[in-house]
């Protein structure tokens, strides 16, 4: 199976200057194709998960257009060819 993570721009400087990246591999879960995601770009992982190993609490993990968060977070089952990761967007 084949993923491709989509980035928001915050997140170049960690991936190259990549926006998009491809992953090939057995995904079950958002956390097995991050752990993937982290083999070829390590810096990016403490801008997504914190100290505890969980999503950052300003940072969104979409499954298609599931949220992982509101579902069962690094857990959730990969039911899409496409992973989108973006800060949250809050303010008034």
């Amino acid at each position: 199976m084949s993923v491709i993570v989509h980035l928001s721009g915050h997140l170049k400087p960690f991936t190259g200057g990549e926006v998009e990246v491809s992953l090939s591999g057995e995904f079950a879960t958002v956390g097995d194709v991050l752990d993937t995601l982290w083999e070829q770009h390590a810096p990016l992982r403490d801008r997504v998960l914190n100290e505890q190993g969980e999503i950052r609490q300003h940072v969104n993990i979409f499954v298609g257009s599931d949220d992982a968060k509101r579902l069962k977070g690094l857990a959730t089952k990969i039911s899409s060819n496409d992973l989108h990761i973006f800060n949250a967007v809050s303010g008034g």
